[in-house]
């Protein structure tokens, strides 16, 4: 019973120091630009039923058919159709499951990626394009992961100032970057940042 006694002790004594530490902390978001190297791009499109329309004055086309005329316009810029290949896991969670087939296509070209979503026609629709970064190595996370400590060190320097206080030593650090990395095509036109979630202990000055 004595031991028991002395367990729980322990244990209201440890929760103790926890909130007294959390109550006399500050946690900041420190970050820093990560420089993206492309490793390839995965074109996504859909080829949709035509259904035939009198008043536009359209034809209706069959999946089969469009995914011919895809293919021949394709070849006229050099891009091989065989190479697609289709994203079945995609088609069977859509709601058009019988109107409509998804295809990927996957390239470390630009220049092919630039080809092949300059081809417009009706019942093909280029859905996205996902970018697929190069994996960061040990050095690179570490160098990444030292410069957003650095920048929420800063931070928590100036936030402590204000409240007549200064920052001790680090009490955790939580790091959610992934290794490897997919971007959607738009989001590349905005700085690619690395974060890390740092808590620093508050001391008086």
């Amino acid at each position: 019973m004595k031991a028991i006694t002395n367990i729980i002790a322990l244990l209201l004594l440890s929760i103790y120091h926890m909130n007294a530490q959390q109550q006399n902390s500050i946690t900041v978001f420190g970050e820093t630009l990560n420089d993206i190297k492309i490793k390839e791009y995965i074109i996504n499109i859909e080829f949709r039923e035509i259904v035939s329309d009198n008043y536009r004055n359209v034809d209706g086309k069959t999946i089969d058919e469009l995914k011919k005329a895809y293919a021949s316009a394709l070849s006229k810029v050099n891009i091989d159709f065989s190479q697609f290949e289709e994203d079945l896991l995609y088609r069977i969670t859509s709601y058009s499951y019988n109107t409509s087939e998804f295809y990927l296509y996957q390239t470390s070209s630009l220049d092919e990626v630039q080809r092949i979503l300059s081809q417009k026609m009706e019942g093909v629709t280029n859905v996205r394009v996902d970018i697929l970064a190069e994996e960061l190595n040990h050095n690179q996370i570490g160098e990444l992961s030292k410069k957003a400590i650095e920048d929420a060190k800063n931070q928590a320097i100036i936030i402590a100032s204000k409240l007549q206080k200064k920052i001790g030593k680090i009490i955790t650090i939580e790091n959610s970057n992934y290794r490897s990395q997919v971007f959607y095509s738009g989001r590349m036109k905005e700085p690619a940042k690395y974060q890390v979630k740092v808590t620093f202990l508050l001391e008086d000055e």
